[in-house]
Formats: structure tokens, sequence, C-alpha cells
């Protein structure tokens, strides 16, 4: 489900910026002005594209080239680069993952769960890493606390699951099982909606 919701957005996003390629192609004769969006919520500026048609006629395509460049669709184009790169990483990992055996030993299982628990946790520390070098500090702050709620939620579903085999041997096992396979839906989650 997960995959073909990444797979439509993608899809619908190449869409967006073919048509916006498309419309900048076809209409040489419109200036474009950038302008500034300031809200009043502390959030930084974002660039909005304002096109205007002209009654001037342009001597040379080489003026129309030749204005500002336009930084809001570079930065765009760069984070969904970025976006895509991680999604692709956590796709990359998720299936590394999965090729691997099970373990035939309570102990082989639980050692691999760890190991899996910790694998996706590096990633959710490294895609962290990554939304504070990006992300305004007001939007980090905000982060930060849903994250700080989300890990006690992590715990949380993790101890109500393995409740279902308390004091059986299966109980550790689903335990962290359940911590790696919350904290691969963040890393996902993240990347989705912060970058």
């Amino acid at each position: 489900m997960k995959k073909l919701l990444l797979l439509t957005s993608l899809i619908v996003l190449l869409a967006a910026c073919g048509n916006t390629d498309e419309k900048a192609s076809s209409t040489p004769k419109e200036s474009v002005k950038s302008t500034e969006n300031n809200s009043d919520s502390g959030k930084t500026s974002d660039k909005v594209e304002v096109s205007q048609n002209t009654n001037e006629e342009n001597t040379s395509d080489s003026t129309v080239d030749s204005e500002a460049p336009d930084t809001s669709v570079d930065e765009a184009s760069e984070n969904s680069e970025l976006k895509n790169q991680y999604l692709n990483d956590l796709n990359t990992l998720e299936q590394e993952i999965e090729s691997k055996p099970d373990g035939e030993t309570q102990i082989e299982m639980e050692e691999i769960a760890a190991e899996t628990y910790k694998v996706w946790d590096d990633e959710l520390n490294k895609i962290w890493k990554e939304l504070e070098k990006q992300l305004p500090k007001e939007k980090m702050d905000k982060l930060r606390e849903d994250q700080r709620q989300w890990i006690k939620v992590k715990y949380e579903k993790a101890s109500e699951e393995a409740s279902e085999y308390e004091g059986g041997s299966m109980e550790s096992l689903v335990e962290i099982r359940t911590q790696a396979q919350v904290t691969k839906e963040r890393c996902y989650e993240l990347v989705d909606l912060y970058m």
C-alpha cells in the first residue's frame, strides 16, 4: 500500500514538473517575476512565480534567458531529488533486511530483530540529521516535540504488542520487532512529510 502511494505521488510529481516545463517553453514572451510570500507565522519566505503578459516584444531570446534564475524551482528539484534518494535508500534497505534469514532459534531471531531495529534506528538518525540541516528552526522545534511524542508511542505500542505474550519466550522478540517496524515506518514518514 505504501509503495503504491509513493509511486502514485512520484508520478503526480513528475507529471506536474512536466506540465510546468511545457508551459514555460510554449510562452516565451511572458516575463517571470519572482516575489516573496512572507507569513506572520515566522516561516521562511517561499518564492512564488507570477507570470504577466507583456505587450513589449523581446528583441531576442537571449534577454529572456538572461533573467534571474528561478531558485525556487531549483530548490524544489533538489529537495525532490534528495527525497527520492532517501526513499530509494529506504526501499533498498528494506529489501536487504527482508532477504535475510529469520533465524531458527529464539536467540537467533532476537539477535536478528535487534540488528534490524538498530539498522532502522541508525537510518532514522541519519534522516534526522538531514532534516536539521534543511528545516527552519521553528519547524524543526515543532518536529522535535512531535518526535518526543512518537518515541513514547513507539515504546507503548511495543509493550502493548508484547503483552500478549507476557511471561512467554516470544515477549521480548515481539517487543523488539514492533520497535523495528514502528521505527521503519517513522523513517518513511519523515522523508515523505519533511523532505
